[in-house]
């Protein structure tokens, strides 16, 4: 039923002149696990999010999704109400209390459809001065895994370019307060160690310019 809704919704929203990318959207939609849908309400059907503190999660890795909802169903990162978006939505669940009821094999079917869709990227309004020294601090500590400037992600890294900037921000503060793990103890040091001002650096690189990252000095 939720696919026919996804479906549907995605064939009425989309205008004569898109028909091919609104067929091959309702493809992908026909063909994706039952729970996308309800994912869709905070991660957009196609992303990037509604709701500013929402990471995009299409085209994200396998291992980034699967270990982020395993994580969120062991209370191990934090688990608070998503911000309202601009036209007034307000979602009541957490991400902990989704993932709570997830079993290994749905966990798995969602981190294999969405890593398998485009990554959409996002550009906030960001300031040049301010992305400039994000983009030193990334050269300097971040591209050794964080490659292409955080847009083309090795070994399950993630995709930090073009995600939103206040969910950027707040991961970040997340790592630096010790309420989020990774399990690599150089990168949460590294964090832990930046200034506020630091952090706020690298979140306005990584939501500057997605599609054209700034050139080499």
């Amino acid at each position: 039923m939720i696919k026919r809704i996804v479906l549907l919704a995605l064939v009425l929203a989309s205008p004569a002149a898109g028909a091919e990318e609104a067929a091959a959207q309702a493809d992908a939609a026909a063909q994706a696990p039952g729970m996308v849908g309800f994912c869709a309400v905070c991660h957009g059907e196609t992303g990037p999010s509604p709701f500013p503190d929402v990471p995009t999660i299409h085209g994200l890795p396998h291992g980034v999704i699967e270990n982020a909802l395993f994580s969120y169903a062991r209370g191990m990162r934090p688990c608070r109400l998503t911000a309202c978006s601009e036209s007034g939505a307000c979602p009541g669940m957490t991400m902990c209390d989704i993932a709570a009821g997830m079993n290994h094999d749905v966990r798995d079917e969602l981190a294999e459809w969405y890593g398998q869709q485009p990554f959409p990227a996002h550009q906030d309004p960001y300031d040049p001065e301010l992305a400039a020294v994000g983009r030193k601090l990334h050269d300097e500590h971040c591209e050794i895994c964080h490659t292409n400037l955080g847009s083309d992600p090795v070994d399950d890294a993630s995709m930090l370019r073009g995600q939103r900037k206040v969910y950027l921000r707040t991961a970040l503060e997340d790592v630096h307060q010790g309420r989020r793990v990774f399990g690599l103890a150089a990168m949460e040091e590294l964090i832990k160690g930046m200034s506020a001002q630091e952090l706020d650096a690298l979140a306005e690189f990584y939501s500057g310019p997605a599609a054209y990252p700034l050139a080499e000095e």
